[in-house]
């Protein structure tokens, strides 16, 4: 079996069909088991609690909003029921008041203990809105774009043009490095500059036109770190929509240990013993948390084998 990540495995048909089906797409708009999931400048409507949730209004709590909605997109179906995503991102104040003691909320900091289909729905209506606010225009000839397919393509008005945009996901490896020393293993973990403390966590980097999954982890460690690798090899990967990414988890060893650290994205790097990262792990900040994201698993993996 895979390993489970958050916003991965979503049980959701999202029914392709049904996106060019303007007359089932207004009919399921009304029905009661319609649900709507509103974002508002990357963030989705959560309820508190013990666990937090997802806030789906009915279409009858919607009715207002979708009046005021940019962007109604069709997500997809779940035993029966129908989900919509509208952006309401333009809009100063979207609900007032907010029902059920509900709020706009960052899915990042929430993700980990809702229920694992709720926080990928609202996973994927957070994607999908960045991507509308984000191409409102062709890239290709500078007209305005209109979506289209509900939600799912954008297609310039010009005439001439007529090209059509579908959402982006960009390709992000993020790879554990390892080498012997000492008889057993240690692994290299960076501090990036946009972390807020001293976190440390396994290095990452995009995909650039023209190279491999494997080429670009091997660029990326050495253009951050110094340090050259070989032996890249794919474990697995997540979805992240903050904002559109798709994560490609590796490992890879070492062949040099000396680090020269760019400076530009990273602070400082470092090798770290089993003992030292299990420690971090027990500090509880020093390390991505635990749960969230690809990078701690990768960690954990590694940690696992060496016993």
């Amino acid at each position: 079996m895979p390993p489970f990540f958050h916003f991965s495995g979503l049980n959701l048909d999202r029914a392709h069909h049904r996106r060019t089906d303007e007359d089932w797409l207004d009919n399921a708009r009304k029905l009661a088991r319609a649900r709507y999931l509103a974002v508002w400048r990357d963030r989705n409507l959560i309820r508190p609690g013990d666990p937090p949730s997802a806030h789906f209004l009915s279409a009858e709590e919607a009715a207002d909003l979708l009046e005021l909605a940019a962007e109604i997109a069709f997500l997809g179906e779940i035993n029966g029921e129908t989900y919509f995503a509208p952006d309401l991102s333009h809009v100063d104040e979207p609900m007032s008041p907010l029902p059920d003691q509900a709020s706009f909320e960052d899915l990042r900091f929430h993700a980990t203990y809702m229920n694992p289909d709720e926080a990928g729905l609202l996973a994927y209506a957070r994607g999908l809105m960045y991507w509308h606010r984000t191409h409102q225009f062709c890239g290709a000839c500078g007209s305005p774009t209109e979506s289209r397919e509900a939600g799912h393509t954008r297609v310039c008005t010009n005439d001439e043009c007529g090209r059509s945009h579908f959402p982006r996901t960009d390709p992000a490896v993020i790879m554990l490095i390892t080498r012997e020393e000492n008889g057993g293993e240690v692994c290299l973990l960076g501090h990036n500059a946009r972390f807020k403390g001293l976190r440390y966590s396994t290095l990452a980097g995009f995909v650039e036109p023209g190279e491999t999954l494997e080429d670009a982890v091997a660029r990326e460690v050495f253009e951050e770190t110094g340090v050259r690798i070989t032996d890249v090899r794919y474990q697995a990967s997540q979805p992240w929509p903050f904002p559109a990414s798709l994560m490609l988890g590796f490992r890879g060893r070492a062949t040099n240990a000396e680090i020269n650290v760019d400076n530009d994205e990273l602070v400082d790097a470092q090798w770290f013993t089993p003992d030292q990262v299990r420690e971090m792990a027990a500090g509880g900040e020093t390390l991505p948390p635990a749960g969230l994201s690809i990078s701690r698993w990768l960690i954990d993996t590694w940690l696992e084998e060496q016993g």
